[in-house]
């Protein structure tokens, strides 16, 4: 191997370490909302709750992050993408500690809300910095390592509730939201080792900085041939404000709108929200039969997400290849598939092992296309001096999203139950919003694979 191509390889790998490194505020993502879904069980117990305050409880987490992406739009542009997450790492620490120490409901509620909130700036910070650092021939792959860690994190979770609760018993759910300092200290630690993202260095100014950067991702030649592309941005942007209201003139107007509805399908096409009550809805199908034992509960819980990150990862291999809109096509037909086939494995009494094997075919989609293309193309759609302004509303939607799913899946579920005598009618619901997601793959989703953030920030 020529020494150029040794080189090329190091920077690669270099590439993968730091996009992990940010990532890790993925992992968090997901263990912190998994541990709701493992401790659901116990807290409708400890707080005696009905259908909508198991659903507030679930999303109350996700009200916290609604106000995360403009706090952390603003801390990304102030202090830069790895201080924001820093910044996150601090209130999910304070979250875990004094929501495992929650003497009440009220006080249980604030300290999920704090991690929420913390998660937000996780959510706007670490996807950006990816893509931002990324060299284009990788940004796909790379991004999409965001959903993969917030997969496997989700995957983590339930193992480590299930240790919680063969140690711990009707306390458990007590050791679950502590259990999340172990990461939070790595996380932490890490974070010193990355570099600043080169589009922030060089809006502030710091060209020779972000040079530096640049060659340590894409080598001399490539760096060169990046920087300029900035430079030009930058400067057709002088003296334009970067304003919200910038983000609905008529150039613009239509990447907003497409940024919606993709946070719109990642939340109500499934999986967002059925992943917050897979042991409750594996327990529901355990109605007419044995009760399933809490530790197999969390294992089967697991293994749903474990399949997702199989599925990510070969997300991961194929989104710059195959691109962006042929795998929304596919998993939106996969998902509004595997949905109706839910639905009928509960209306007809299939048992608790078709229940998990059916779960497991609607992770399949969401970790292929559904879960992690919103995530990486919120953060590409958009010119640099609008991108934080822009992720943060486009995110702030799909935490607004995803709540919602939570609080009223409860309630579908239970309508669902009183009308029809089963939970199916919950499955076909999401079954037509995913032919609406079909027929947005298929007219309106924009291609992205391949271009460079300067390429594809304007939409037409």
């Amino acid at each position: 191997m020529s020494d150029a191509s040794l080189d090329a390889a190091k920077r690669a790998r270099y590439a993968v370490w730091v996009a992990f490194i940010a990532a890790i505020g993925g992992f968090l993502f997901g263990y912190d909302l998994a541990l709701t879904a493992s401790a659901n069980r116990y807290l409708v117990e400890v707080f005696n709750l009905s259908e909508a305050g198991l659903g507030f409880i679930t999303g109350c987490a996700c009200l916290g992050c609604i106000p995360g992406p403009f706090l952390g739009a603003w801390l990304c542009d102030t202090i830069g993408r790895e201080k924001t997450m820093m910044v996150a790492c601090g209130l999910l620490a304070l979250s875990a500690i004094f929501t495992a120490l929650a003497p009440s409901f009220v006080v249980f509620v604030i300290f999920r809300m704090l991690g929420g909130l913390a998660v937000g700036l996780c959510s706007i910070a670490s996807p950006m910095y990816i893509v931002e650092i990324a060299p284009p021939a990788q940004r796909g792959k790379l991004g999409v390592m965001y959903q993969l860690t917030i997969v496997v994190g989700s995957t983590i979770a339930p193992l480590a509730c299930a240790l919680c609760v063969k140690l711990a018993g009707n306390e458990s759910w007590r050791w679950m939201f502590a259990s999340q300092m172990i990461i939070l200290v790595f996380f932490f630690g890490f974070l010193f080792l990355l570099p600043k993202s080169p589009r922030w260095l060089a809006q502030k100014g710091r060209i020779d900085e972000a040079k530096e950067v640049l060659v340590r991702m894409n080598g001399e030649e490539g760096a060169e041939k990046e920087l300029a592309e900035i430079k030009k941005t930058l400067a057709e942007d002088a003296g334009k404000t970067g304003g919200v209201k910038e983000l609905f003139t008529p150039a613009l107007r239509y990447a907003i709108f497409i940024a919606c509805l993709l946070a719109f399908f990642n939340s109500w096409t499934g999986w967002s929200g059925l992943g917050g009550y897979i042991p409750i809805l594996i327990e529901d199908s355990a109605k007419t039969g044995n009760p399933v034992p809490p530790v197999i509960l969390q294992l089967q819980f697991a293994m749903t997400y474990f399949v997702m990150a199989i599925i990510t990862i070969i997300s991961m291999f194929t989104v710059d290849k195959l691109g962006r809109k042929t795998l929304w096509i596919w998993g939106s037909l996969l998902m509004a598939i595997f949905t109706a086939i839910a639905g009928c494995s509960y209306h007809f009494a299939w048992g608790v092992s078709m229940t998990v094997v059916t779960i497991c075919l609607c992770a399949i989609p969401h970790g292929l296309a559904l879960g992690p293309l919103p995530w990486l193309m919120m953060s590409e759609l958009f010119p640099t001096r609008l991108r934080g302004k822009a992720a943060a509303c486009s995110t702030t939607f799909l935490w607004v999203l995803i709540y919602t799913v939570n609080q009223f899946l409860p309630m579908i579920k239970g309508a669902s139950v009183r009308s029809i005598g089963s939970e199916a009618g919950l499955f076909w619901v999401f079954t037509a919003i995913c032919l609406f997601s079909l027929y947005f793959g298929c007219k309106m989703i924009p291609e992205t694979a391949g271009k460079t953030l300067e390429d594809i920030s304007v939409t037409e």
